[in-house]
């Protein structure tokens, strides 16, 4: 949710000014491989630079994030942390985004985090930490819809030591308040990021209500 959170951020940075101090609510209800999960969303633009989020899906899990991005040049660039709370997970996360719009309708991110996933009996277990990479661009089709492209690269830095490579397509329509999208995921990717394994392509559809 925190990678949905910063496009959103870029996107809104290169369009326009933020609205400071005032908070977003979003609702999202998604399916991912036959299970429907919903997530609501709070966003708070707390100064020009500085951002607030909060969220919590229909599984239990929690996650809170603070951001602080600005444009450098022709470059949106964001530093941020988050920290989610699954059943018996604490999952932290540290990294960097940056995106620039190429023309007036293609756009190109970027995104990198260092991440720790500890369990709550962490006195008898280790803490496996992963290093998580992600290139995409953005290509609006027209002021209705939106297309996207991202390729992922995971790297465990604990335990094995695997990586794992996966790829998003997705096609978002954009009429007022309401959003319905589709995305399928090549390759091995968490559908959550409280799973504690990964899933062999999958796919999910479903919408965002903004308020």
């Amino acid at each position: 949710m925190r990678f949905k959170l910063l496009l959103l951020s870029f996107f809104a940075s290169l369009s326009a000014s933020a609205k400071y101090h005032e908070p977003d609510l979003s609702v999202q209800l998604s399916q991912n491989n036959d299970e429907w999960v919903g997530t609501v969303t709070a966003n708070l633009q707390a100064t020009e630079a500085i951002s607030f989020t909060a969220d919590i899906d229909s599984t239990g899990y929690l996650e809170i994030g603070s951001g602080y991005g600005v444009m450098l040049g022709q470059f949106y660039t964001e530093a941020f942390v988050s920290y989610g709370r699954a059943d018996f997970i604490d999952i932290y996360n540290a990294g960097l985004f940056t995106g620039t719009a190429l023309t007036q309708y293609i756009m190109v991110f970027a995104n990198t985090s260092h991440e720790w996933r500890e369990s709550v009996f962490s006195d008898w277990l280790d803490t496996d930490r992963e290093w998580k990479n992600t290139l995409g661009a953005s290509y609006t089709i027209n002021q209705w819809s939106n297309f996207s492209y991202s390729f992922t690269h995971d790297r465990e830095l604990t335990g094995s030591k695997s990586y794992y490579n996966s790829q998003d397509v997705t096609l978002t329509l954009k009429p007022k308040w309401v959003e319905p999208y589709m995305k399928y995921t090549f390759g091995e990717s968490r559908v959550s990021p409280s799973d504690k394994t990964r899933t062999e392509n999958s796919y999910e559809i479903g919408f965002n209500l903004r308020f």
